[in-house]
């Protein structure tokens, strides 16, 4: 008798979990609009089942064509967000190169005229002295920009585009002449 008590308690309590876990996975798919193959094999049934025209497996093709176009309906979305954020990252590296090379013209220049300091008379030095301070800022700003591509870039695109398109001008002296 106790065995019974104990075999039928342990069933009802193995009933019990199987039903609440496939509960929290429903919920959990809903959530995060995912879902596992079961699902879909439920949904098929579901629709075969329900549809006033089954019959046979001309019920099936159309049904299977059904679900086929809802998948690629709700992943073309996903793919062309992906797509575009790809588009964006590779735009985004693009720019950063160019404030690189940039900053490499700076830093070749300011070597250039770090070693025309050391042989230059004193009035020279001055004139050299405020040039090398130009450069020193100049490759300042563009290392913020860099910075700025890659910290705010991710959000706001377009802005931080912009912005480094103009400090980038602003560098290379393009806008006031």
């Amino acid at each position: 008798m106790k065995k019974n008590i104990i075999f039928y308690c342990t069933l009802i309590l193995a009933f019990i979990q199987m039903s609440c876990s496939e509960t929290l996975q429903k919920r959990y798919d809903q959530r995060h609009g995912t879902t596992t193959a079961s699902d879909r094999d439920l949904d098929e049934r579901e629709r075969i089942r329900t549809s006033p025209t089954s019959t046979g497996k001309d019920a099936y093709k159309r049904d299977y064509d059904k679900m086929m176009e809802e998948d690629v309906k709700s992943n073309y979305a996903k793919t062309d967000y992906n797509q575009k954020l790809v588009i964006q990252y590779e735009e985004m590296d693009k720019m950063g190169e160019l404030v690189l090379y940039e900053l490499d013209i700076l830093e070749s220049r300011w070597t250039v005229l770090v070693g025309e300091y050391k042989t230059s008379s004193q009035s020279g030095k001055e004139v050299i002295s405020e040039e090398l301070d130009k450069v020193t800022e100049d490759r300042l700003t563009l290392y913020k920009a860099y910075t700025n591509i890659y910290k705010n870039g991710k959000t706001n695109w377009l802005v931080v585009k912009r912005e480094v398109e103009n400090t980038l001008r602003s560098v290379r002296k393009i806008g006031d002449k």
